[in-house]
């Protein structure tokens, strides 16, 4: 026996119990927020704002800090207590502007996630978290009747969507440069070693791996709508409203103007187009008209899965053998309600349109995003696989040490190839409105699925009236404000 089979003998054991106990500890963010999630979709705001305020503070300073802040916005504001939730989005938007700042960090973690979890990464944001982000702060300002802020938030959206399309630029050149560094052997292992070769372009074209990967693209393309990149309609309607109804000058309502007119060509509707010509009017002097928006907020947006998609190994020879490697999916959530009406006093009905498909706009970020993910998977799956095929083969002989050596090599495998599953889970399905004649009596009743509720807003005001319906069981949550 070798001293290094000795070696192995006396320290696989111990290690591998430790790695097992380590497993067996760790929780994923699915997990963890299940309770949340599950008074959250029961319509008991109350009860998943307490959980998740809980879970957000013990976060702190952890890797999914920045999830647990934005969960927290959404229910704590939904729940009622605009301030909360607009300091937990203040958080969240530290923590973003914090990881935005650390180039160098990124790029280590990169390089570790290579041999370890990809959610062992700190969790920091994606494009549209960032553009929901401020987006929904702008509408707690609004709550709180701080137009001033409110129009700040707004602007940080805007460039939010601007930024995106640079980060997927660099996102693309990263996995490339990996590409090309493991094809040419070049990778490290984190310790200062090779992590081996890997050909990714030869991988992607390996049939049992296109035909799977093709597959779950093809789903995710059923939900694409004719969205710019990393443009949220919704975001892009709100400013709309803002700079309309509570712009200072021309140069004000020349936005309103140009928002209106680009969600009217991702999202047309009767009632985006009113939009458009009254901020036509605008720009040739006539006054905006007072109206009432009233916002639904439905459902649930997509959750993240694990799919796991055999994958080539091009080993010492061109002999090809396959190992299993997890790359993330979208599960879409299709219990919701997906109209609204909007009873007048006078009888007039409004059935509310749709202005944003979340599912649509996260399948777009996903879909943009799946090049860079297949890339990294590849690498990352591959290397650990080779990686340890050659300790095993390094206990040739010693059947002792070989069992040891393959038992630690599945559960190290099992750790460590698991996608990254982490969303923000209380995000909507769907963005709709009505555009309601602000009533002379100020009373309009809400048709929600099987549940009414009757709401007064200023006469002779622009209001708006949210409404955040979870699920066709929950009841749904109504907020409001006067914009003038």
């Amino acid at each position: 026996m070798t001293a290094a089979n000795q070696v192995i003998r006396g320290l696989a054991v111990p290690v591998l119990i430790s790695i097992l106990a380590f497993l067996s500890g760790c929780q994923t963010y699915t997990s963890q927020s299940s309770d949340m999630k599950d008074a959250w979709q029961q319509g008991k705001a109350g009860v998943a704002a307490a959980e998740v305020t809980r879970k957000a503070d013990e976060a702190k300073g952890k890797k999914d800090e920045l999830l647990w802040r934005l969960e927290q916005g959404a229910v704590l504001t939904a729940a009622g207590n605009i301030q909360g939730g607009l300091d937990a989005l203040d958080k969240a938007e530290e923590i973003v502007n914090r990881y935005e700042l650390e180039a160098d960090v990124k790029i280590t973690d990169s390089t570790v996630s290579m041999f370890t979890n990809q959610a062992n990464k700190p969790y920091r944001g994606r494009a549209y978290d960032k553009i929901m982000m401020n987006t929904y702060k702008a509408l707690n300002y609004l709550l709180l009747g701080e137009r001033d802020k409110a129009r700040v938030e707004l602007n940080r959206a805007f460039q939010r969507q601007e930024n995106a399309v640079i980060e997927n630029q660099k996102r693309i050149a990263e996995a490339q440069e990996a590409a090309e560094k493991a094809k040419a052997g070049e990778l490290e292992d984190g310790e200062g070693g090779q992590a081996g070769s890997y050909d990714v372009a030869r991988a992607r074209e390996d049939p049992k791996f296109s035909a799977a990967a093709d597959a779950e693209l093809a789903r995710v393309n059923e939900r694409l709508r004719p969205y710019a990149d990393y443009v949220n309609p919704f975001a892009v309607f709100l400013d709309g409203v803002f700079f309309s109804h509570m712009g200072f000058d021309n140069a004000d309502i020349e936005r309103a103007r140009k928002s209106f007119e680009r969600v009217n060509s991702m999202s047309p509707g009767s009632y985006i187009q009113e939009d458009f010509a009254m901020a036509e009017r605008m720009a040739n002097g006539e006054p905006a008209e007072k109206v009432t928006y009233v916002l639904f907020s439905t459902g649930s947006a997509p959750v993240r899965d694990q799919l796991r998609i055999d994958i080539p190994l091009f080993l010492v020879t061109d002999e090809v053998s396959y190992a299993g490697a997890a790359f993330p999916k979208l599960e879409y959530r299709d219990n919701f309600i997906p109209e609204m009406q909007v009873r007048a006093s006078d009888g007039a009905v409004y059935p509310t349109e749709l202005v944003a498909d979340m599912d649509a706009v996260i399948s777009k970020d996903f879909k943009n995003e799946w090049p860079s993910i297949v890339t990294k998977t590849l690498i990352s799956s591959a290397v650990k696989a080779i990686a340890g095929k050659a300790v095993e083969d390094e206990m040739d002989g010693d059947w002792t040490s070989m069992l040891v050596a393959k038992v630690a090599n599945i559960a190290y495998q099992s750790a460590t190839n698991q996608a990254d599953t982490r969303t923000w889970t209380t995000l909507p399905k769907q963005f709709a409105y009505a555009r309601v004649p602000t009533p002379a009596n100020g009373s309009l009743v809400l048709n929600i699925g099987p549940h009414e509720k009757s709401v007064t807003v200023d006469a002779g005001k622009t209001n708006v009236v949210m409404v955040r319906s979870v699920n066709s069981r929950a009841l749904p949550i109504v907020n409001q404000f006067t914009l003038q």
